[in-house]
């Protein structure tokens, strides 16, 4: 994919921030999250009303400095990781993407490529927030935004690029945001050495992420192999989201169990769990980090596609943990360090030399309403995620149709050699070769 930069520009909220909003507090959760950033590529087909490049960018760029205004924090700057320094801008970028169009870019999809997509880098102390749109020479065009993970979740991301969409469409947003976590979650002055920033992995082997389609038939079978039967004879059956991961476990536990020349390793999850609705006082439009990432069991090979409902069950049991602990009931901020520690503490094992621990990150970004992003020239022919290039990292993605799941996992190019041809994942997931069909 070659790239044409055609402009670089600043955009500012349209209002001076008010005095008493400049400094946006962090919460505990906040400060334990490390400095990596959130990125998803919005892929508009053509053709589309009012295509003239300069006049969907300035479209763009008005519309962002109005949003800005709502979304005050994700223009300022992080000062000592404690919070943010609400002044400042964002980076805007308007690109040409050379020699390619929409359906060539996505027939197959290069998830490592799709970076180009994407302002340059985040770095510590750079912008907070950072926008490119990309047009293809067939007239479709790219909306490539990222957020550090810093500041937000995925659905902070989300909420934010909905409010910027209907600015665009119909200059006003029907989203208020609140960036009140903080009073929810307390920050501390001084956090334990266990919180240091854990992003740095080793990098002696190249990352290769693929994409894997989940159709809404595959995804029923899977449910009915992870179901669990109650004492009243009653059928349970789990959610998408649970089948699939169950699933996807079962792999990685078989790979971890096959392993050439090494004592098979126990594999546990970190699942990301999301508070907006738990927590009194969280909800769907609270921004912030509104997200623990609490640990499953680990589980020792054998495991097979038999085990799923135990699977399942242990994913459960992360999620009740979560649900009946402190961090609900009395909203504790120890509760949010203990999960964040034990995740720091796994995550440094499964890295260190040895290896007897397979970690994977799971984060599920379903049902979060990205396909509704309309600036104006209709909804996204697909969204895409781009992930940090950390190993064993498993992200979820609706399908447009909503039935589907778009899994972008990211390994090692060595184990994502055996994951690919692992028989019993060919069964249930397609490679995706074509972005724009619908599924």
């Amino acid at each position: 994919m070659e790239i044409e930069i055609v402009s670089i520009e600043a955009i500012k909220p349209s209002q001076a921030t008010p005095p008493n909003l400049k400094t946006h507090q962090f919460s505990i959760i906040d400060q334990h999250i490390p400095h990596t950033r959130l990125s998803v590529p919005f892929f508009y087909s053509p053709p589309l009303p009012n295509s003239q490049p300069l006049i969907i960018t300035d479209l763009l760029k008005s519309s962002l400095s109005k949003a800005l205004t709502l979304f005050y924090p994700l223009a300022g700057r992080i000062k000592d990781d404690h919070y943010i320094d609400c002044d400042g801008g964002v980076k805007f970028v308007h690109a040409r993407v050379r020699h390619l169009s929409l359906s060539q870019a996505l027939s197959p999809p290069n998830p490592d490529q799709m970076v180009q997509l994407l302002p340059t880098e985040y770095t510590r102390g750079e912008e907070l927030l950072g926008v490119q749109v990309s047009f293809f020479e067939c007239g479709g065009i790219a909306v490539g935004v990222y957020l550090s993970h810093k500041v937000a979740d995925a659905r902070s991301l989300c909420t934010f690029v909905l409010s910027w969409a209907s600015i665009a469409k119909s200059w006003s947003s029907a989203l208020t945001p609140r960036f009140d976590l903080a009073s929810v979650f307390p920050p501390i002055e001084i956090l334990p050495s266990s919180a240091a920033d854990y992003t740095d992995v080793p990098t002696e082997k190249t990352t290769l992420t693929r994409v894997f389609r989940f159709g809404a038939s595959k995804i029923a079978e899977l449910k009915a192999k992870a179901k669990s039967g109650s004492d009243d004879g009653r059928q349970d059956y789990p959610s998408r989201m649970m089948s699939v991961t169950a699933f996807l476990w079962s792999i990685f536990a078989a790979m971890g169990g096959n392993r050439k020349g090494n004592d098979p390793r126990h594999c546990t999850l970190s699942v990301a769990v999301n508070l907006r609705g738990r927590v009194p006082g969280l909800d769907e439009h609270s921004m912030g980090n509104v997200v623990v990432t609490p640990l499953t069991v680990p589980m020792a090979p054998p495991i097979d596609l038999v085990a799923m409902p135990e699977l399942v069950k242990a994913i459960r049991d992360v999620v009740r943990r979560v649900d009946e602990g402190g961090l609900v009931k009395r909203r504790d901020g120890g509760e949010v360090l203990k999960i964040m520690e034990a995740c720091t503490d796994c995550y440094n094992k499964a890295y260190s030399s040895d290896g007897e621990l397979g970690l994977y990150i799971v984060s599920s970004w379903l049902s979060f309403p990205f396909y509704e992003a309309d600036f104006g020239w209709g909804k996204p022919a697909w969204v895409a995620v781009v992930n940090e290039p950390y190993n064993n990292v498993v992200m979820y993605m609706d399908t447009k149709s909503g039935d589907g799941i778009d899994a972008w996992i990211t390994m090692t190019e060595e184990d994502m050699a055996r994951f690919e041809s692992m028989p019993e994942l060919l069964e249930f997931a397609t490679p995706l070769h074509n972005a724009l069909e619908s599924s």
